[in-house]
């Protein structure tokens, strides 16, 4: 009979956790249970469990070596092998090491020089585990570079011949990339805007990567050096439901929103005198100008008229010719995007052609069950039969990319130390086509990811996100966190990795719990966190961990070891008795904001707006938002006691709450300015909060209840850059960061 609770345990089910305020949580009985059952194991059945159970627990010791081994600058460069404990002293061992670059080293040495570090006994059987210290089996003065490696062995002794598995080596730095500037001390500011929200007089509706090139100058100009964004990942562009836009809840992290595509500044577009005719006639300037005037944007609408276009200039037969310098470029990107492009491709064009029917084909378990597999004969069929619409869509990825590269090396070449600084969602809906070309099995879709509760959410959160299975993901050798991460640093100079809590562990829901019901599944911290390093040193990516929540100890030093960035938000750093800590005193390896995505604008949070609209979509009682009320005056007053105490608000800045009824300029400069000020290495600061928006672009327990991700700015970006205020405000900001450090006491 298997031990259930042990059995948990082994697949790293957190019996407890430490919660938000410091107290031992524990985890029940009946979550890890089902937490169980979601990581694909039938507990119905004890006698096929435990079967399954003892296979799984015998197969590392069949292997002989682990399918990856992650070695982290300065760590003891040990490969671990598993012997059986009989095997004959006299046997021979061929080891082989294969470089990333391809160059090759082996040797044969008698298995007796191999270190026995330990034995453990499985099932009966006892097995010696071997360490192969590298630098005595490589050739003198070799020290084993980063990078990706193959490393094999094979064990003759005089009767029989085991070959091993190939092992993934992967050898990582034990830190992050940091700019020079900023290992020098440089302190940035910069700005955080949601892409589709922009505002121009020339986009089509949503704020897309020409919009972006002026951002960044805006930013630069004004004296910034880095413009954050919203989750860039692909979306659904198929599926008509007018709330499934979130950009964290996409089809795929890998590739990107072809939303964001500028249409006006595609060579083929600008070639195409069909298209510029069609796009500059009264009819569709009228459509433009009307999708420009809305207060929200229409995805749906802004998708039809882009689609529409960017099909009438699309010409396969041109792009596939690597004769022309644009379609070897094409081709190029096609054979670098591989099999993961092809999927992304394909699952628009038949999500797209199934809508066509009549299909509410919201994701690929409402496919037709011939295409449910994305490997499937029938899948490859429909491919080679619609090829025409696959490398369609493939375009709009190449397009995308094209343009999002060219808005960040725009911003390089002007001096911006970082630019473009893009953000990793947590994760996948379980229909997306991430979790359809799962090869690897590494997805869960009977269970959600999620957070258990804290004071934001003290119901608990389940985020409607497939999980990764840890064992699984490893078994793999991480090839899909690798390309993951390969594909967010591109175009890029920072990246933000949301929940980076999911680095040590995730929050199970599984399906019919409650979130408060869920339970932690451990992932592999130490392999995550070196593959991450590796990744950021050679895309030149500084790493930003959102840490904020339920973060262990472990996960925090680790964190800060690696050399990423925490995040630091005004509003949530609040001491002992109320008051709000001094930006002086927050942790210099961290990037500040006053405000996030998930939070009212400054003038939203001063007015109480977000008070009262979470009221009256039901998220509070009438109760709870009179308290909050009360407790946010007490909030306004500590603010404005801490502005004053620290120098940065003059008198044009009442010392007394009750006296500002709204928002008003010189307020949002002494909170710009108290920011700068601090001892953050970065400062973020949203646009909305320059020009006064009101709406919040999200409201945390809410779906179909407010227009999430779908405000814009209530300006245009070209009247942004030229406003008198915003110019004094972001001139105020640049002083500030480029103060001498002086102590307050």
């Amino acid at each position: 009979m298997i031990d259930l609770e042990n059995f948990a345990d082994r697949m790293g089910i957190a019996r407890d956790y430490v919660d938000c305020t410091g107290k031992p949580t524990i985890i029940s009985s009946d979550a890890r249970m089902a937490t169980l059952q979601a990581m694909g194991y039938d507990l119905s059945d004890n006698a096929a469990l435990e079967e399954r159970a003892l296979k799984e627990e015998l197969l590392p010791y069949q292997e002989i070596l682990d399918p990856v081994c992650v070695i982290r600058e300065g760590e003891r460069p040990f490969i671990y092998m598993r012997t059986p404990e009989n095997l004959s002293e006299a046997a021979q061992l061929t080891w082989n090491l294969v470089l990333e670059d391809g160059t090759e080293y082996c040797d044969t040495v008698p298995l007796e020089e191999i270190e026995i570090a330990d034995y453990i006994t499985v099932q009966d059987r006892t097995y010696d585990i071997r360490r192969i210290i590298l630098p005595d089996v490589l050739p003198r003065k070799l020290t084993l570079p980063w990078g990706y490696h193959t490393f094999s062995v094979q064990i003759k002794d005089g009767v029989t011949v085991k070959d091993s598995i190939k092992q993934s080596l992967i050898a990582t730095p034990l830190r992050c990339y940091v700019p020079d500037e900023m290992k020098s001390g440089k302190k940035l500011w910069g700005a955080s805007i949601q892409l589709y929200s922009i505002r121009s007089r020339h986009n089509w509706g949503v704020g897309d990567f020409h919009d972006l090139k002026s951002v960044l100058k805006m930013v630069h100009d004004r004296g910034g050096h880095f413009v954050g964004l919203n989750p860039l990942h692909a979306g659904y562009p198929a599926n008509p439901d007018p709330d499934m836009v979130s950009p964290y809840s996409p089809s795929s992290r890998r590739w990107l929103n072809i939303i964001y595509i500028a249409v006006n500044d595609i060579p083929e577009y600008i070639n195409n005198k069909a298209a510029r005719d069609l796009v500059e006639s009264p009819a569709f300037a009228k459509k433009l100008q009307a999708l420009r005037d809305r207060e929200f944007v229409d995805y749906r609408a802004v998708l039809e008229l882009k689609l529409k276009v960017l099909e009438m200039i699309f010409d396969s037969s041109r792009m596939l010719d690597k004769r022309t310098s644009r379609g070897k470029k094409f081709v190029d990107f096609m054979e670098q995007g591989g099999e993961s492009l092809l999927n992304m491709a394909t699952y628009d064009a038949l999500q797209r052609e199934l809508y066509s029917q009549g299909e509410n084909a919201w994701g690929w378990r409402k496919f037709p069950k011939e295409y449910q597999d994305c490997n499937s004969t029938f899948v490859s069929l429909w491919r080679e039969k619609h090829q025409e619409q696959v490398y369609f869509y493939c375009y709009l990825q190449f397009i995308a990319a094209e343009q999002l590269e060219e808005a960040y090396a725009s911003a390089k070449e002007s001096g911006m130390i970082l630019g473009t600084y893009r953000d990793l969602a947590v994760g996948v809906s379980e229909g997306s086509c991430d979790v359809w070309a799962d090869t690897d099995n590494i997805y869960r879709g009977a269970a959600e990811v999620g957070a258990p509760p804290d004071p934001l959410g003290p119901l608990g959160q389940s985020w409607g996100l497939a999980p990764m299975e840890p064992h699984a993901l490893r078994r793999s050798r991480y090839r899909q966190l690798i390309s993951l991460y390969q594909a967010n640093m591109k175009s890029c100079g920072a990246l933000r990795i949301d929940h980076a809590a999911g680095l040590y562990r995730f929050w199970w829901v599984a399906q019919d719990h409650k979130p408060t019901d869920g339970a932690y599944v451990y992932n592999n911290m130490h392999d995550w966190l070196g593959i991450l390093a590796l990744e950021s040193q050679r895309n030149k990516c500084l790493i930003i961990a959102e840490d904020l929540g339920t973060i262990p100890m472990e996960l925090r030093v680790a964190l800060k070891e690696v050399g990423a960035y925490s995040y630091k938000l005004f509003f949530g750093e609040r001491a002992a008795d109320g008051g709000f800590i001094a930006p002086q005193d927050y942790e210099p390896q961290a990037l500040s904001a006053l405000t996030t995505h998930d939070m009212a604008t400054l003038v939203g949070w001063w007015s109480h707006y977000d008070i009262e609209l979470s009221n009256k979509l039901g998220i509070f009682t009438d109760e709870i938002a009179q308290r909050i009320s009360q407790d946010r005056m007490e909030a306004k007053q500590r603010i404005l006691d801490s502005l004053h105490g620290l120098g940065s608000a003059g008198d044009d800045v009442p010392r007394r709450a009750h006296e500002i009824d709204e928002m008003t300029e010189a307020l949002i400069v002494a909170l710009e300015k108290h920011m700068c000020r601090g001892s953050c290495a970065m400062f973020s600061s949203q646009i909305e909060d320059w020009i006064g928006v009101l709406k919040p672009v999200n409201v945390p327990g809410t779906f179909r209840e407010y227009p999430n991700w779908r405000r814009k700015l209530t300006v245009n970006i070209e009247d942004i850059e030229k406003d008198s205020f915003v110019r004094y405000l972001t001139n105020a900001m640049t002083e500030a960061r480029n103060e001498r450090p002086h102590h307050l006491y």
